[in-house]
């Protein structure tokens, strides 16, 4: 683990330090060698009892290490110019000696010396006060030093060198003797031999820190240092006896607990702060070989004194936090445990002691805790739950609101989590909860897991908001820290999907959805999804951006959507398809002056992939019908086609679109549902004909052609004046004959697929593009598309298309502008072409899909009625309050501007009977 930064601005001013050391540094390593040799014995066994050493000898001692100490705290730890610094404190052999016989004659004090032993010994009149204190300092100097090498231990020969001699101390096997014997006795330790027990705990941490390798090669050159301590720690027990004497050290009832609390906390978390690291060591597989190093460390992490010791630090933590259930942890422990919090109105929760806890409950180690997992998925979401409560905490001390003592915690103060941790704390203890419940939210769930499960996922959208995620960003810059930018996008990959289970693909969405995906739902995912897209539009640079990127660059697929689509709340489910929407809709406006532009292409693809592979999955859409998922999808296509056109359209209208893949992913959805579309719009229209009748049919059939001339209309008045077909397959035809289109052949098919079924479904339409060159189809650019779908085996698509160029020649010919009742040749070549675009049809795999008429799919959610509504303020479309035209009472709007803006550019001045500007209100 790493120590924290030390004061704002130092790490700057000090690297030059680093390098060229200061004149008061050298001075004070100049002497250290000297003082060292003359309060250390050379005799074995008792390294302090020196007749030369006197009580100032070790008063100047500490107070050089002390300020070497403070030196080195200057640095980021892991840092090059901590890394530079600390080997050039360790440059001189002699300096190197000294630190190492300080931290050997410190590992050879006895912890468990009786007070009545205290004062002095033998001979010496230095006093045993005096060498508390110049052994905790030469461990902390040592510490600091190990702490600056992380990840740059390679760098520096003389710091290898240092490191491979605390090796050879064999340090955690004396610690692991000491600790033993003062776990016999341990009431008869003063608070400053428990405090040099937490400081030489440390040193381990130290270690399993510096071996950590920046690089490949650094690897391989550590890799014996790294699993000779693996193995160290392991056969040593040196965890287990530190855990085993820090719990007693909690319940001493002899009245010192008050003078004795701290530095029993601070033993308790220097041993979870090794039992980090050592997990950190074990998951990086450090040696590459899990049979050595990593597998020893797995054994050291398994110990279960180490592990209850976390337990009951976590617990007692929680307990402190939100009064919650103790499992049966005594008072007198939460007491204990409270006390070295914090002082104070606010007690910060070190993040040493929520990140071991989560490392115990998630079972990643063996044996599993003895816990049982219920009870591991209820502390984890007590964690989660303080985390959450923590962010709106800080947020309201930011802005200045008092913070009370809480009356739920007998008026103690409000334990929280730090605030640069509340993000990390929320999501990783939500992520082993989810892990923990997919096991039990299977058929037939038991209660508390169904409970826990929604829960975790009201948890997970709290913890998307604002007030949590803002506190990514850097306090003085306010713009996100890199490493918080890993962490929020490590989110964004697995909250859809990681997270949300769903059934194996290939197997049918049975009519009640999965108990894990039931809780996804009614804990608020859709709703969260929603509000994250929204606010990351709004905002590409704030935290939500991060999150929002990362889950759109994951592989968006039919199955996925289908899951959310069919068993997702109806309104809830629209409004995230509405939102999509308006992303594509905003890429397609013009921007505001200086306004950001985000990653404008990832709802594009979203779109894109679930669409395309919503008509690839026959097999699923052949079971929707009826479904739910057959009216969004429905309500998706309507939405988002259009959007996807008007981005096709100005792409095509650029002279660089040619040669862009983002060409041609606008247009693949395009053309894989034109077909679909224009085909059943021509049915609707043909049934609606063939049901008008004499005045004497039945009143079924007028019925009936009444629903599907209405379905038709629908239909056409979404592809015709929406999607605006006819010049968008007139700009894709040009673009297919440019040199640098380098379109696929399936593109070329569909293409030619959706130029022959919009003629046969809206000849006149098409022929009336004549006069206008952007949208008219010349024939010669149709037939050019006939070698390709020949060669690649596609005769009925090659035949349609020929058909459709020779009608298309044959009308113009004649100078007829509509298509009216064509005789003779005309007229063959009109029958030609339905034959064929029949016969193409026949087989396509798109005949099974199960759309709905528009105006059902659309009365799932009314959204604002005008086409170019790109307004994202509120959380969700569901919560929009709309206004209404007063005059038709039909078209609805989120706000004046859109209102106005249909008005008088929109066409609805047109449509509408009041036939003048509508007032406010």
């Amino acid at each position: 683990m790493r120590d924290e930064a030390g004061p704002s601005g130092h790490a700057s001013s000090a690297s030059s330090q680093a390098l060229e050391l200061d004149g008061s540094i050298k001075s004070a390593l100049r002497r250290l060698p000297a003082l060292a040799d003359r309060l250390l014995s050379k005799a074995p066994g008792e390294p302090w009892s020196s007749p030369r050493s006197t009580e100032a000898d070790y008063r100047q001692l500490a107070e050089l290490l002390a300020r070497l100490h403070l030196y080195l705290q200057q640095f980021v730890a892991g840092s090059a110019d901590g890394a530079a610094a600390a080997a050039a404190v360790l440059a001189e052999a002699a300096v190197r000696t000294a630190l190492l016989r300080l931290v050997a004659a410190a590992a050879l004090l006895p912890l468990e010396t009786p007070r009545s032993n205290l004062a002095g010994s033998s001979g010496s009149s230095g006093g045993s006060s005096g060498r508390q204190r110049t052994a905790q300092e030469a461990c902390g100097v040592t510490e600091q030093l190990l702490l600056k090498l992380g990840m740059q231990l390679h760098t520096s020969a003389a710091a290898s060198d240092f490191v491979q001699g605390l090796l050879r101390m064999q340090l955690p096997q004396r610690l692991a003797r000491r600790f033993a014997s003062a776990a016999a006795s341990p009431a008869a330790l003063t608070p400053h031999q428990v405090e040099l027990a937490a400081h030489l705990t440390r040193l381990l941490n130290g270690l399993l820190v510096a071996l950590v390798p920046g690089s490949e090669a650094a690897r391989a050159l550590l890799a014996s240092m790294r699993c000779e301590l693996a193995e160290a720690l392991r056969d040593s027990n040196v965890l287990e006896h530190a855990a085993l004497l820090s719990l007693p050290l909690l319940l001493r009832a002899d009245g010192a607990v008050a003078a004795s609390g701290a530095a029993a906390g601070s033993l308790s978390l220097s041993v979870l702060l090794v039992f980090a690291s050592a997990q950190s060591g074990h998951l990086a597989r450090w040696d590459g070989d899990v049979a050595t190093g990593s597998a020893a460390l797995l054994e050291v992490l398994s110990g279960p004194c180490v592990r209850h010791l976390v337990l009951v630090h976590g617990v007692a933590a929680l307990c402190a936090a939100d009064g919650g259930s103790a499992h049966g942890l005594p008072a007198e422990v939460q007491q204990a445990a409270y006390n070295f919090l914090a002082a104070g109105c606010l007690a910060t929760l070190s993040s040493t002691i929520t990140t071991t806890t989560m490392m115990v409950l998630s079972c990643d180690v063996s044996p599993p805790p003895r816990v049982g997992t219920r009870a591991a998925v209820l502390l984890l979401l007590r964690l989660a739950r303080l985390a959450v409560t923590s962010g709106d905490v800080w947020t309201a001390l930011q802005a200045g609101l008092p913070l009370l003592p809480q009356p739920a915690l007998g008026g103690r103060a409000s334990v929280v989590i730090g605030r640069e941790n509340v993000v990390v704390v929320a999501h990783e203890a939500l992520g082993i909860a989810l892990r923990l419940l997919r096991g039990r939210l299977v058929a037939d769930p038991p209660a508390w897991a169904v409970e826990a499960g929604v829960e975790c996922w009201r948890l997970v959208a709290a913890s998307t908001r604002r007030n949590m995620l803002r506190w990514s960003e850097c306090e003085e810059q306010e713009v996100i820290c890199l490493e918080d930018v890993d962490r929020l996008r490590w989110l964004g990959e697995r909250l859809l999907h990681e997270w949300v289970p769903l059934l194996p693909p290939g197997q049918p969405l049975p009519p009640a959805p999965p108990p894990g995906l039931a809780a996804a739902l009614a804990g608020g995912l859709l709703p969260c999804l929603e509000r994250l897209l929204r606010r990351a539009d709004e905002e590409p640079h704030g935290p939500e951006s991060a999150v929002v990127s990362a889950l759109l660059r994951r592989h968006h697929t039919w199955p996925l959507w289908a899951h959310l689509l069919e068993y997702g709340e109806p309104r809830q489910a629209a409004a995230l398809l509405a939102t999509v929407a308006k992303l594509l809709r905003r890429r397609a406006a013009p921007p505001a002056p200086g306004a950001p532009s985000g990653d404008d292409r990832l709802a594009i693809a979203l779109c894109t992939s679930v669409l395309v592979s919503a008509l690839a999955a026959s097999a699923d859409l052949s079971q929707a019908e009826g479904r739910q998922r057959a009216r969004l999808l429905t309500y998706a296509a309507c939405q988002w086609l259009p959007a996807l056109s008007e981005l096709a359209l100005q792409a095509l209208a650029d002279p660089r679109a040619p040669g862009t893949s983002h060409m041609r992913v606008l247009l693949t959805p395009l053309l894989s549902w034109l077909p679909l579309l224009a085909s059943r719009c021509k049915a609707a229209g043909e049934a609606a004909a063939a049901a008008a009748g004499p005045a004497d049919e039945a009143a079924a059939a007028d019925a009936a052609g009444s629903a599907a001339a209405e379905a038709a209309g629908g239909w056409r008045l979404l592809l015709l004046e929406e999607v605006r077909v006819v010049p968008l397959l007139g700009g894709a035809l040009r673009l297919a004959q440019h040199p640098h289109a380098r379109l696929h052949p399936d593109m070329r098919a569909a293409l030619a697929e959706s130029c022959c079924a919009v003629a046969a479904a809206w000849p006149d339409e098409v022929l009336r593009a004549a006069g206008v060159s952007a949208a008219w189809w010349p024939p010669r650019l149709l037939r050019a598309l006939l070698p390709q779908l020949r060669e690649s085996g596609r005769a009925a698509q090659a035949d349609a298309t020929e058909a459709l160029a020779a009608w298309l020649e044959g009308r113009t010919a004649g100078g007829s502008g509509g298509c009216g009742s064509s005789g003779g040749a005309e007229g063959g070549a009109r029958a030609r072409l339905l034959a064929a675009v029949a016969a193409v049809q026949d087989g396509a795999g798109w005949r099974g899909v199960p759309l709905v008429p528009l105006a059902e799919a659309r009365a799932v959610l009314r959204t604002c009625s005008y086409p170019s509504c790109v307004r994202l303020d509120g959380d969700s479309e569901a919560e929009a309050v709309l206004r209404w035209c007063r005059f038709c009472g039909l078209s609805c709007y989120c706000c004046g501007q859109c209102q106005l803006s249909h008005w008088q550019e929109g066409g609805h001045k047109q449509a509408c009977p009041g036939g003048r500007n509508p007032r406010s209100g």
